[in-house]
């Protein structure tokens, strides 16, 4: 498991993304495409350069978005020699797996989430969301032969999680709340997050109840967002005009849950921890080393799962841990009194991306150019993305 060939050779040399809004009145593709221009663009180099995509979307050929046929077609962009549509962390570690498999030289990235009818009463109300729903994702296998409804999922796999993690472990929720209180807190400090107003540990406990335990502000917001980043190899990447930053390990994850959530094994076993084996197996970089650290915050279960699988701590620890590496003059967590977490407010704050957004922020923060958000002296970082049952990826970047 320890074996990395492609250690360091690898770059992200682009980012782009679209605002975010609840109601911002575009089509997945019409995001994907401004995302997709703005990292081409910011990566400095030609669009036909670009010869492969990974597009956003859970089937091969899924139409009515922006999957990578249509983003090839609308950016036109003559001929790739790779091309797959993914979603979650996944997309990610999949485009940088074909660029070191010199499947192509120069992959674009692009993920667009959207506030989807199923998700509020003021979306499933919106005739524009439901003329979207209505002509998305054309010839895919959602509605076909014996696809498990249970992956279509609201968060109650999660609350049950929940639940199950407090019993086992005899604790309360003070992960869960410290988790949404540092993202919240670095929200209001990032201007293109749509939830600016901080919270206190009172709020958290005080937002409205929605599957017990799991409350509201437990949850990521629904947003209309773009992510897009340009991934090509480390000697490309130092003949041009921009800081590189290298891809350093990766690893996926999976377990064997099968079709159904209530599959899953104990805690200690999802995928987040075999993620997390495969990563620690190929970084140098040691896990309490790392500068910034971006666990995925789909559900604050899911923040501290991630957590506990890198082993910051031990299982079950990780509201005593959170407790203790709390800056109070910040009022954010500082793990061992320097890596910062979620530094752009994460699902919770910024809005829900499907982590594509961990590695924006990343990429950026490495860069240096944040501003008066940039953590000084950021040379790497930590992004865990994905689900406990299925797509989990843990990627360290760093820069020289």
């Amino acid at each position: 498991m320890g074996l990395n060939r492609h250690k360091d050779t690898i770059a992200v040399i682009g980012v782009g993304s679209t605002p975010y809004g609840r109601d911002l009145q575009s089509s997945h593709l019409s995001l994907g495409l401004e995302a997709a221009t703005k990292a081409i663009r910011d990566a400095g180099i030609d669009k036909q350069q670009v010869d492969g995509i990974c597009g956003s979307g859970m089937t091969p050929l899924a139409q009515g978005g922006a999957g990578f046929l249509s983003l090839q077609g609308s950016l036109g962009i003559e001929r790739i020699t790779w091309g797959l549509n993914s979603w979650l962390g996944g997309a990610f570690v999949h485009a940088a797996g074909a660029v070191a498999a010199g499947l192509c030289d120069t992959v674009l990235v692009v993920q667009t989430y959207m506030r989807e009818i199923s998700m509020s009463r003021s979306a499933a109300a919106d005739p524009y969301r439901q003329k979207l729903q209505q002509f998305a994702d054309i010839g895919s296998d959602i509605e076909g032969g014996d696809f498990a409804k249970r992956w279509l999922h609201s968060g109650e796999p999660y609350a049950a999680w929940m639940r199950r993690y407090m019993h086992d472990y005899g604790t309360n929720k003070d992960a869960f709340a410290y988790m949404a209180v540092n993202n919240r807190m670095h929200g209001s400090r990032n201007p293109a997050a749509v939830m600016q107003t901080p919270i206190t540990l009172d709020d958290y406990h005080n937002s409205r109840m929605i599957w017990e335990p799991m409350q509201m502000l437990d949850m990521d917001v629904p947003v209309d967002c773009a992510e897009a980043h340009v991934i090509t190899t480390a000697e490309r990447a130092r003949d041009l005009d921009v800081k590189p930053v290298y891809i350093h390990a990766m690893s996926l994850g999976g377990t064997r849950v099968g079709e159904f959530y209530e599959n899953s094994l104990p805690w200690t076993e999802n995928a987040h921890w075999v993620a997390a084996a495969g990563i620690k197996a190929r970084s140098d970089i040691q896990v309490p080393d790392v500068d910034l650290l971006y666990p995925y915050d789909g559900y604050t279960i899911d923040a501290v799962g991630c957590v506990e699988a890198m082993g910051w701590c031990k299982p079950g620890e990780c509201g005593d841990f959170l407790k203790s590496n709390w800056d109070p003059v910040d009022n954010i967590l500082k793990l061992n009194g320097h890596t910062q977490v979620s530094t752009h407010g994460g699902g919770l704050a910024l809005g829900r991306a499907g982590g594509a957004n961990f590695y924006s922020e990343a990429v950026r923060q490495l860069r240096g150019n944040e501003g008066a958000r940039q953590v000084a002296g950021a040379k790497s970082a930590l992004i865990n993305i994905g689900s406990f049952f299925h797509d989990p990826s843990a990627v360290m970047l760093r820069v020289d």
